[in-house]
């Protein structure tokens, strides 16, 4: 039987959190970096904001009637948001990968607009050239940080609610040139259940700077000060697997000072873009992006 693009199943969901899984172990092991996944448990709890969300369009790759593969395209905002894509690892090699990205990306152009961005590893040469080949660009060189969190409660810092979505999105459209309100106001409520709760620093009731924690998370701050007071602060408040940042290393100031904070590198990341980008502010303001963009 040919390969075949499906629309996501809850049925699925098992088979794919297991290739999910395997197949990002096997890249980062394969290249001696640290593994993103942890277990099996912690991949599903990752699975589980794809497979079923309104705002997602998810596909899976069938051959020869089994699951081989998936991708995703969250489209909840302006710019759509490509992955995470996988693969089988005993499937790869045969343009399983290229027909799913060939797929959401014609389809996201088709059904959701122009701009479409994904962050790539930056030492996976096969994904870098298949992106590359069906139409992304290389836009912002990236690196994924180890966040230490700080020695003290930061009294400015405080869990974002529903409420705050309007400074928020002020201040992310200002910055990062685009709007992530529906995402932020998925991950206010995605965190009360699983502990990963978006921060943001205010004073005198002005918004300084929010964050999302973890690799998954983006963030904004009026000063790289301000941003990185806020990400080692909500560090200290959310499970070890969202102590990581996405560093935009362009920003050197920003980079400097979380180097100074202890921040450690672990890996080499690229944003990429299909359609229209203008790049984020960096002169005496911060933002960090998330594996999507």
């Amino acid at each position: 039987m040919p390969l075949e693009i499906m629309p996501m199943r809850a049925e699925y969901f098992p088979e794919l959190t297991r290739i999910f899984f395997e197949a990002f172990k096997d890249i980062q092991e394969r290249h001696r970096f640290p593994v993103d996944l942890p277990n099996m448990e912690f991949a599903r709890g990752f699975m589980e904001m794809f497979v079923g969300k309104r705002d997602v369009y998810g596909v899976a790759a069938v051959l020869d009637g089994k699951i081989v593969g998936s991708n995703f395209a969250n489209i909840g905002d302006t710019v759509c948001g490509i992955g995470p894509i996988t693969v089988d690892t005993s499937k790869q090699g045969r343009g399983i990968g290229r027909a799913l990205m060939q797929h959401v990306v014609e389809w996201s152009l088709k059904n959701h607009g122009p701009m479409v961005r994904l962050v790539q590893e930056g030492f996976n040469m096969q994904s870098l050239s298949l992106y590359t080949s069906v139409g992304f660009t290389a836009v912002e060189s990236l690196v994924m940080m180890e966040v230490q969190p700080a020695e003290h409660d930061d009294p400015t810092v405080r869990p974002l609610v529903l409420e705050d979505l309007g400074l928020c999105d002020n201040i992310c459209q200002r910055i990062m040139k685009v709007s992530r309100r529906n995402e932020l106001a998925f991950m206010i409520e995605y965190g009360v259940r699983t502990g990963f709760v978006p921060y943001g620093k205010f004073l005198s009731g002005t918004l300084l700077a929010y964050i999302i924690p973890g690799c998954y998370g983006h963030g904004v701050g009026e000063s790289s000060e301000d941003l990185l007071a806020t990400v080692v602060h909500a560090a200290r408040q959310v499970p070890p697997r969202g102590h990581q940042l996405l560093m935009p290393i362009r920003n050197g100031e920003l980079f400097r000072q979380a180097l100074k904070l202890g921040m450690r590198c672990l890996k080499p990341l690229t944003l990429m873009a299909l359609g229209p980008y203008e790049r984020p502010a960096t002169v005496g303001v911060a933002w960090t992006p998330s594996l999507e963009y």
